[in-house]
């Protein structure tokens, strides 16, 4: 149910909101005092809803902050920059978390070749989304097309990034699972 109240409360905002505007000109045309308090507290309702939103950062949107913070950095060919946000424990996985992962030094290798050969040129992210896990972590999903200097145009890439807080409460990318390249399961690194 937190879900609902933050990390997306549109439906029971809006829902609340509509309803409260429903009632209000209900009691408009009626004048029945019972309908004016109904009509607040729905209202008072969708209030708080958006007021929690914006005042509660949950996991899955520090999941999400860090993330997108990572695609800033790979963008740019900054490779200290992405490796801030990675653990020096994380691992990489080709195509499922299921699949053994590679050692942080692999990490490392392919960032550096977004400084190099694959160098982006051009990148959309098509879908950053991240929801909280039920550990006090993150799991965030991103989509995106991606051009780079090795590249014949945008190609289509998803992945997953586990992301949680350290000792310090700094939020980080504990694992990275590079789900599909074209549509494919990736065979290597990039």
């Amino acid at each position: 149910m937190s879900h609902y109240f933050l990390e997306n409360p549109w439906p029971i905002g809006i829902i609340s909101g509509a309803l409260g505007l429903i009632l209000i000109i209900g009691f408009l045309r009626t004048g029945e005092s019972r309908v004016l308090i109904a009509s607040l507290a729905a209202v008072g309702l969708a209030g708080l809803v958006f007021a929690l939103d914006a005042l509660v950062t949950t996991s899955g949107e520090h999941g999400e902050r860090v993330v997108s913070e990572l695609v800033d950095a790979a963008e740019a060919g900054d490779v200290e920059g992405m490796l801030q946000r990675v653990s020096s424990e994380a691992s990489l996985h080709l195509g499922s978390v299921t699949r053994p992962g590679r050692p942080f030094s692999a990490v490392e290798e392919s960032f550096k070749t977004l400084s190099g050969r694959n160098r982006i040129t051009e990148n959309w992210v098509i879908r950053l989304r991240g929801e909280s896990n039920g550990t006090g972590g993150a799991l965030v999903f991103l989509s995106c097309r991606t051009s780079t200097s090795g590249s014949y145009g945008l190609v289509p890439t998803t992945w997953s990034f586990e992301v949680d807080e350290d000792e310090q409460g700094r939020w980080e990318i504990t694992r990275i699972i590079f789900e599909s390249l074209m549509g494919r399961e990736p065979e290597r690194a990039l």
